[in-house]
Formats: structure tokens, sequence, C-alpha cells
């Protein structure tokens, strides 16, 4: 059987929040796809997409933006797909006439977004601006004064905006200023490849490993045989058990004498970090996932509360940064785990005596976010120093990780 695969890049809202995934068609497992013919590619990624993969398997609950060529305006595979979450993205290459608005209309009467990809206003698009839900704006082909231009002719129709090919930090920021409602790019995320015949044994493995070492009590034995099952893994781990961090007056030269050094709890929690860093996820979406786990670590230990609890604590803030770090559903990696319900809870619903733990990283981490002072595990200003504390250990964590 020929292997499937398929692109995806998450798109964000103004919180950083994946409110979807525009899907890309792909030839192999790279970062581009080499597209001789629109229409066959189109009707490829759509078979990929929700036929040989499954839309539940590539976006979960989130919208899935998919690219049409002229031609698939009127397609018969469109019947098949779920209005309510898709959104159709006209290309930039479609020459916009009343064949094409009535189509679009069409398909707007029928429940579809409509989103305009790579846009440039011309008065002649006014009719079909009109029926578009969103509007994506290329921030590298327009510079700022072209960007307000452009905003400025959009304003009267009432779309949304996205940002798209945001690649910087600079970029990033000037697209919130200029009011941007949803943002794409490498700066946020990089496009994910999704193999057909391989995506549940990939991330069933990867969470099935995940899910093993959360066990309460390990035995070194144990970890010893999951770490070294992985040799990049085990690399890792003896790379910092070695560093200024942890670096005792003997170097290690083993797994074993790295794991009885730092501790089964220690080792366990740097072991699902490590994992999750070499996934394949952005370093921005790595970075936040160190560091919600140590500030939730921070909070328990500031509690005085069990090891078992502590560790608890560090996996669920772990997981709540998944979904950005990986470019997976959280609901999707969840349903592998067999979490209990009020992790799930605090997860997927921000309900459950586990929640205000996670409303106050996110507090920290999106100033627009008032901290939950009525629901507040730790004082304040505590809270303020347990987070600078985890964004401490992470960089250096990291630094380590990158040789510096």
């Amino acid at each position: 059987m020929q292997p499937i695969f398929v692109g995806r890049q998450p798109i964000f809202d103004a919180r950083e929040r994946i409110v979807g995934f525009e899907l890309l068609f792909r030839t192999g497992q790279h970062r581009y796809a080499d597209i001789q013919d629109g229409d066959s590619a189109t009707s490829d990624l759509l078979r990929s997409a929700f036929v040989d993969i499954g839309l539940e398997h590539l976006v979960g609950d989130h919208l899935a933006f998919v690219n049409l060529t002229r031609s698939f305006l009127e397609h018969e595979a469109l019947e098949h797909l779920p209005p309510d979450q898709v959104v159709l993205e006209l290309l930039e290459d479609i020459e916009i006439d009343a064949e094409v608005v009535a189509a679009v209309r069409k398909l707007k009467e029928r429940g579809f977004r409509i989103a305009l990809d790579d846009f440039q206003f011309k008065e002649s698009h006014s009719p079909l601006v009109e029926l578009a839900d969103l509007v994506k704006l290329d921030v590298l082909a327009l510079d700022t004064a072209g960007l307000r231009a452009e905003i400025a002719h959009l304003q009267r129709f009432g779309v949304e905006l996205l940002a798209e090919k945001v690649e910087t930090a600079e970029s990033y920021g000037q697209c919130h200023e200029l009011g941007f409602r949803y943002f794409q790019g490498f700066h946020l995320s990089l496009p994910h490849v999704i193999e057909g015949q391989r995506l549940e044994t990939l991330e069933v493995a990867l969470l099935q490993l995940i899910e093993t070492l959360q066990d309460p009590d390990p035995n070194p034995e144990t970890l010893d045989r999951l770490i070294s099952a992985d040799p990049g893994l085990s690399l890792q781990i003896l790379r910092l058990a070695n560093s200024p961090i942890y670096r005792g007056a003997r170097p290690i030269e083993s797994l074993h004498q790295a794991i009885l050094r730092l501790g089964q709890a220690r080792i366990k929690r740097l072991a699902l970090l490590l994992i999750l860093h070499g996934a394949g996820g952005g370093s921005q979406g790595i970075e936040q996932v160190m560091i919600r786990a140590r500030m939730a670590l921070l909070v328990a230990r500031s509690l005085n509360l069990p090891a078992a609890v502590q560790d608890r604590y560090f996996t669920l803030g772990m997981l709540s940064g998944l979904e950005r770090a990986l470019g997976m559903p959280l609901a999707r990696m969840l349903s592998e785990m067999h979490l209990s319900t009020d992790m799930e809870d605090a997860l997927l619903r921000r309900n459950g005596a586990l929640a205000p733990v996670l409303e106050l990283i996110e507090a920290f981490e999106y100033p627009e976010i008032p901290l939950p002072m009525d629901r507040s595990p730790i004082p304040t200003p505590l809270a303020g120093q347990l987070y600078m504390e985890a964004v401490g250990w992470a960089e250096e964590v990291l630094d380590q990780l990158r040789g510096n």
C-alpha cells in the first residue's frame, strides 16, 4: 500500500490557542510539496485527509482549512465534507468572476465558511469579499504600509483577518498591533507531516511511552529498559546528568548511574520532557511545555503535597502544552492515555480541583488574562517567583540540550 502524507500547520488565535489546522498536500515526509497539477494535488489531499487518515485524527475538534482550485468549487467531493468543521480556502490564482462568485454563494448556503488565501484587494473583488468569512494576508509579501492599506479596504466588509507567514517575533508583534485575529507561520509552529499508514502507530507509541513513565513508583530497572530503547533519549539523559545543572563530583558514564544519581522521580520527569523535545515540535512550543510542567511541580511543592501528587501536577502542566508542541489535537492524545477524570476535566474543560493550577500558569503567559485571585492555590507574589524560577530552569535545560 502506498504511503499517504498530509501536512498540517496550526492556526492560532490572539491568545496562541489552536483554532484549526491548514491541511497541506505533501508527497513525502518533508515540509514542502512538489505540486505539478493543482487539481490533482487538491484531489489527493481531500482523499488522504478525509478518507485514508480521517479528519478526527488530523484535527480532532478543530477547524480544517482546505485549499481549493477553481475547478473544485463545484466538485462533488465537497458534498462529503462536514460544513461545520471545514473552512474552504480559495487560492490566490483563481480569477474572480461571476461564475466563481455564484459557486461560492452556493457553498455558503450549504454552511461552509470561506477564506481568501494570499489576498490583495481590488474593488472588483468586492462581491467575493462580501461572501468571505476570513481573509488571509501574506505578511512577507506586504510591508507595513501595504498591510494597513489592505486592512483599511477590508474593514467595511466585516471579515476576520489572518496573518500568514508570520516568521519572526517582530512580525508577530506587529500583526497583533494591527488587529489581526488569527496567526499562522513558522514563528508559532512549523507544519507537521502525517503519514496515513503510520499515524496510529506513531501516535500511540509516543503516548504509551508517556503513559508508562507516569507510573508513580517505577523501579530503576524499568526506567533503564524504557529509556535505553531510545538511544537518543539515553544520550540526552546522560548529557543532562553531566551538565552543570545536576553534575556531581564524578562523571556519569551509564544510564543506570544517572538514574541512581538524579533519582527515579527526576529521571522520569526529564525523560517525559526529552521525549517531547525529540518528537519534532517547535522550540517555542517545547519551552512552553517545560515551563508549564516545572511551574505546576513548584506549585505542588510549595503546598507540601506528597511526591506522587507533585508528579501529577508536573504531568498536568506538561500535557496542557502538548497540543501546541506536537501539533496533535489534545482530545485525541488524551483518549489514548487513560487519565483520571479530574485530570481530563482540568485539561479539556478547565473544570475541577486541578483547573486553578492551569489558570494560574496561563495568567502569567498571557498578560490579558487576570490572575485567578480567588481561585489561586498559592499567593500571587509567590506564584510570580515560582514562574520566573520555572522559566529559568527551562532555559537552562534547553541550553544544555543545544550544547551551549
